[in-house]
């Protein structure tokens, strides 16, 4: 068993946790710890202790090249690593060669077949509830159960995934594993102000599972109760009411969509996506739903392109006002997204049951910066299903059609 004291090469003072954390004898170790409460640094010391001391091939491990090379190699490794002890570094695949012979390799995941046949003494995998759990079972473990190697993982939590199964089965086996469950309230990261402004900024599930490390799922999600708000998009809708179209326009290799709203029944009628027409022929398709639906009002994204598109459609006499001409920003952008959240966590709209769109909504999630900004990401290839969603139910609260205790199926049973 290693003695408690820790001698870290560079630059790096751990507190008690971090310490206990990286003394443990185990040879495989868990850390769950809260968003910036020193994870990375103390497993990245961890590790070049070791490689410093015993000859061997090394890995740390992020979900992505882009991610380790952002977060390790362009700041951390100049940081933590002390060049006396380097013989030289390879920038392209982001290795280190050490004077003592150590060989340190900083990859991402993408690909996990590219790391068969790797010759690892340890292991560090970064965020590994992000990567794919293979990565873990067929890759490095056969090799580390064959060499007597060593491994690390630490992430915080996104739901009951393989990473807390994998924490299950430490807590099953102590005398082979070592885990570490640090919520906020642990560490001492924060001040009570710190924290106050951090939870008023964050939403309540994601706080819960970033900062308390709870294991929840879905607390990532930007937008719930997709599917209870669908409806048989089979079924015939009435057109004799006052409209709102949402119109995202194509950019490059983007869709083109248009989505009509019932403003009577906040029914959000299906979809029309197309791509891969000039710029006459999507006019004409945008001029054609805005005249089937009673010259409805339109938000339009205006952005770059879209700004001419938007004069011509107005000289043809369609209903967009200035407001209704949006340039996506930032904050344009997160106001869409967030009034459309709000809409469905509260059930206060229909959208049809297209599992291109609904796969569209699942695939938005929070996500917090290192500096723990909260932002508004797309897992997904296209979004622009939902940001044509959220143009086209924006800036509407309440129904106009008074309510007269009817459901929807009732309303639109009539109809069919």
């Amino acid at each position: 068993m290693e003695p408690t004291k820790i001698t870290i090469p560079y630059r790096f003072t751990p507190r008690d946790y971090q310490v206990d954390f990286m003394a443990a004898p185990q040879r495989f170790k868990i850390a769950v710890w809260h968003r910036r409460c020193g994870k990375t640094k103390t497993v990245l010391n961890d590790q070049v202790r070791k490689a410093l001391k015993t000859k061997g091939v090394y890995y740390y491990v992020m979900p992505t090249y882009k991610l380790v090379k952002q977060v390790i190699w362009d700041t951390l490794v100049e940081e933590h690593i002390p060049e006396a002890v380097i013989l030289r570094k390879n920038n392209s695949d982001l290795t280190i060669f050490y004077k003592n012979g150590s060989i340190h390799r900083f990859v991402g995941t993408e690909d996990p077949d590219k790391h068969r046949g790797n010759n690892a003494v340890d292991v560090v995998f970064d965020e590994f509830s992000e990567q794919e759990e293979q990565i873990w079972t067929a890759i490095f473990q056969p090799v580390l159960r064959e060499n007597g190697g060593s491994a690390t993982f630490i992430f915080t939590p996104k739901g009951k995934n393989h990473s807390w199964k994998l924490l299950q089965t430490a807590k099953e086996h102590t005398d082979e594993w070592y885990w570490s469950v640090k919520s906020v309230h642990e560490t001492d990261s924060f001040t009570e102000s710190e924290l106050a402004k951090v939870r008023a900024q964050t939403p309540l599930a994601l706080y819960q599972q970033e900062y308390e490390c709870a294991f929840l799922d879905g607390a990532s999600a930007l937008f719930r109760n997709i599917r209870e708000c669908t409806y048989d998009s089979r079924m015939t809708l009435p057109v004799d009411s006052f409209f709102q179209l949402g119109i995202d326009l194509a950019k490059y290799q983007d869709w083109t969509v248009i989505t009509p709203f019932n403003l009577n029944t906040f029914v959000v009628y299906p979809q029309d996506r197309f791509n891969q027409v000039d710029w006459a022929t999507q006019e004409g398709r945008i001029e054609a739903a805005a005249r089937r639906y009673g010259n409805a009002k339109i938000q339009i994204d205006s952005t770059g392109i879209g700004d001419p598109v938007v004069e011509s459609l107005q000289h043809k006499g369609l209903n967009i006002t200035d407001d209704g001409a949006v340039k996506f920003t930032e904050k344009t952008r997160g106001d869409l997204l967030r009034n459309l959240a709000i809409m469905l966590e509260n059930k206060k709209i229909k959208i049809p049951n297209d599992e291109g769109l609904i796969s569209e909504l699942e695939g938005f999630r929070f996500e917090l910066t290192p500096l723990g900004k909260v932002q508004m990401k797309s897992t997904t290839k296209h979004d622009d299903r939902v940001m044509s969603l959220a143009l086209a139910i924006f800036g509407v609260k309440e129904p106009m059609l008074e309510d007269d205790g009817e459901d929807f199926k009732m309303y639109t049973a009539k109809y069919n």
